[in-house]
């Protein structure tokens, strides 16, 4: 799977929207769930099946402390994408420029055949929900590669506008082009992108 989706705007998907109709389900994933989303997540980062599934365990763990959310998207008994989000606190002694503490959507992973079926668009609307349930004007960050049009373009429907290209995070490492911090501001609700 290449780093980055294909960036074509304007572009539909292959077919309409999936919906409750077809099966789609998006919920918290359970630690049953991650065998079903390790190979979707090998896939997008290029590792083995071991390394996905011993990725996403510790990720889950946060999700028990309740520093996380891994949100799962599954039709039938198939996993067919998921969604992260989780705290961030700068450390102690942090650069002038480290990214402000808070909740931080990361890792939209959606299966090749279900994309553009707005999935991803579900798994986000899901996570911002969730953000907001904890405390309504909450400000949600997320950072991306300038070269990442797709995300970009994606996140700018949910409210997000860049912060700054100057800061430091110990998770963001850019390749090919400088990173980029996003904030979305206010209330988290999505009530429809339609």
């Amino acid at each position: 799977m290449s780093e980055f989706a294909e960036y074509a705007p304007g572009r539909g998907g292959p077919a309409p929207p999936l919906t409750e109709s077809d099966g789609l389900r998006i919920r918290a994933a359970a630690e049953r769930d991650l065998a079903r989303l390790a190979p979707i997540a090998a896939e997008r980062e290029g590792c083995s099946l071991e390394q996905a599934l011993e990725g996403l365990s510790r990720f889950f763990g946060a999700t028990q402390a309740g520093r996380a959310l891994l949100v799962l998207a599954e039709i039938g008994t198939d996993a067919i994408g998921f969604g992260k989000a989780s705290t961030f606190t700068p450390p102690a002694g942090s650069p002038p420029n480290m990214a402000p503490g808070g909740w931080y959507l990361s890792g939209v992973v959606v299966s090749p055949p279900y994309r553009r079926r707005g999935v991803g668009a579900r798994l986000t609307t899901t996570r911002l929900a969730w953000i907001a349930e904890l405390g309504g004007g909450v400000a949600v960050y997320y950072f991306a590669n300038a070269r990442n049009r797709v995300s970009i373009d994606f996140h700018r429907a949910f409210g997000f506008t860049e912060l700054t290209r100057d800061f430091s995070h110990p998770h963001a490492r850019f390749e090919g082009g400088p990173g980029i911090l996003f904030i979305r501001r206010g209330p988290t609700v999505i009530e429809s992108l339609e």
